[in-house]
């Protein structure tokens, strides 16, 4: 994940966010500067959509946020244990992994618990006793594991340990008192007569220790009474220790009040979590609960911040959710430098230009890069779009003379694929007011005053009439939520030159003293208006400024 620079435009992304996305992604990895991936903040527009048919490329990924999340930390990936495995291989395996914890998970690898040198520790010391392989229900496959041992004979009846561990070091007489049916029995090796004993006992289990040679009387006589007998290489002191390591994990491990962090967590969520807490690592779930690893304060100390780069805009209200934690590599953007801050130097280019497009295209002529036709497709969509078919005053010169050099590579007449763009684009059928209202919408803060501009660019603006009551009603609570000034809808003729407006909010003054209109019914036209960059905001802030 850290090698991945994401390119990234503005929400409620246009033609020209998405494609300078793709075009400059595209340009960054042709060079080798970057890993970049190009991204969207938003759902692409009608507009938009066939750009990117009409050239075959896929849309952006949606990115919803650049916090920090568990799955960007170079978290500790452990081997999982399952509930049966021994302690002895447990232990072994967190030695050789450096593990002071390890997750213990079901069948399905869900998490179960969670085991720790502690809890071993804690019941060797304070805990365990003589029965304690019984209270584990530890399968019999466990002992002969951990004692290495040899299987003389096993009764189909012996599964799990139940009974009592004793080593048998006394007489038959002594032993008579409290060895009982079912227990397992520890003895040297070559004690037939004390095998005699332990089988009309009836004992679960013989261990028999110090890998003498067995007598082959001791296990005639414990298959023909269903004993089970097995020897292990170890002598009596050290079999007494290792057996007490075949208790399964499941029996050990902390079962409740676990603190886990799931890898869609953010890193703001788990230092908040870790300081109140004092564990020495946490374990990781995914969405649907299935162990990852385990996570530590150091892990999250030294997590690297998502990359990006900012594409047609620079304005921290158009970015992405989290951007003031992410580490922001560069901008290209044609707008004005608003609310604009880094922790480091970075390469910032911004140029009075109609479209970010433009200044990527100049970018690969200065790198020498050929521009597929794919590419060279989507950035003269993007100026298109921009300048409104060069009918904006935003358009300038350049922007004209790389559209049509872009129009060669691609093959096509700009005017006529661009009318063939806008007239898929501005259909307003079938969209509800907020979607009408949200595909071209930003919110600016000027002076003392908050105000929000949405621009629709459509063909149809009689058509709009039936949406008008609904989108009013929008408007006006929005501007309540927004706390807004004012809350402004264009729809703009880009064939006509001209915009219709549309005004909510507590003070639609500012628009009829920023255009010296005045508002019937909510409405208004503005003959030539068609940039809210270079026209709206300005008259807008102007507007304000003198009130």
């Amino acid at each position: 994940m850290s090698d991945i620079v994401y390119v990234s435009g503005h929400k409620n992304p246009d033609t020209d966010s998405v494609c300078a996305a793709i075009s400059y992604s595209y340009l960054l990895n042709k060079i080798g500067k970057y890993n970049a991936v190009p991204v969207r903040l938003g759902e692409i527009n009608r507009e938009t959509e066939y750009a990117l048919k009409h050239f075959h490329v896929e849309s952006p990924v949606l990115l919803k946020s650049v916090k920090q999340k568990v799955e960007d930390l170079d978290y500790d990936k452990v081997t999982v244990f399952s509930k049966e495995l021994t302690l002895k291989t447990a232990w072994s395996l967190m030695k050789e992994q450096n593990l002071k914890s390890a997750p213990i998970s079901d069948d399905h690898g869900k998490l179960l618990g969670l085991l720790s040198a502690s809890n071993i520790i804690e019941g060797y010391m304070d805990k365990w006793d003589s029965e304690v392989l019984k209270k584990a229900h530890t399968p019999i496959e466990n002992v002969i594991d951990t004692l290495a041992a040899n299987v003389l004979y096993l009764s189909k009846n012996l599964t799990t340990v139940e009974g009592t561990i004793h080593i048998v070091s006394m007489s038959e007489k002594n032993a008579d008192g409290y060895i009982e049916e079912n227990d397992i029995a520890i003895i040297g090796g070559d004690r037939v007569d004390m095998v005699r004993f332990l089988v009309e006992k009836k004992v679960g289990l013989v261990v028999l220790t110090g890998a003498f040679a067995v007598d082959e009387e001791i296990v005639k006589i414990c298959k023909d009474h269903d004993v089970s007998v097995i020897s292990t290489p170890y002598n009596t002191f050290v079999t007494s220790q290792q057996i007490i390591q075949a208790i399964p994990v499941e029996y050990v491990m902390q079962k409740g009040g676990l603190t886990t962090f799931s890898t869609d967590d953010t890193v703001e969520y788990l230092r908040d979590v870790m300081s109140n807490t004092r564990y020495r690592s946490y374990p990781v779930v995914d969405l649907n609960g299935k162990v990852q690893g385990t996570i530590s304060r150091y892990q999250v100390i030294r997590g690297e911040k998502k990359k990006i780069i900012l594409v047609d805009h620079n304005e921290r209200g158009q970015a992405v959710d989290g951007i003031e934690e992410a580490d922001i590599l560069g901008v290209v953007d044609h707008h004005r430098i608003a609310d604009f801050q880094t922790v480091g130097p970075l390469n910032f280019r911004a140029e009075p230009l109609g479209c970010t497009c433009t200044i990527i295209a100049k970018m690969f002529e200065e790198e020498d890069v050929e521009i597929p036709r794919e590419i060279a497709g989507l950035m003269l969509s993007a100026i298109i779009s921009d300048t409104l078919l060069f009918r904006s005053p935003t358009c300038t010169n350049v922007d004209r003379k790389i559209a049509y050099k872009l129009a060669d590579i691609v093959g096509v007449e700009p005017a006529e694929y661009g009318m063939a763009m806008f007239k898929a684009g501005t259909s307003l059928v079938g969209k509800s007011v907020e979607k009408i209202f949200n595909q071209d919408y930003k919110k600016f803060n000027i002076g003392e005053a908050k105000v929000g501009i949405a621009q629709v660019n459509t063909m149809d603006i009689e058509g709009f009439a039936p949406y008008k009551a609904d989108m009013l009603a929008y408007m006006e609570n929005l501007a309540q939520e927004n706390k807004f000034d004012v809350a402004i809808l264009l729809l703009t003729d880009v064939i006509n030159a001209s915009s219709e407006v549309f005004v909510a909010g507590p003070r639609p003054e500012i628009v009829e003293n920023a255009f010296r209109v005045h508002l019937d019914d909510h409405q208004a036209n503005l003959a030539g208006v068609i940039s809210r960059k270079k026209q709206v905001v300005p008259a807008v802030t102007n507007a304000i400024n003198e009130a």
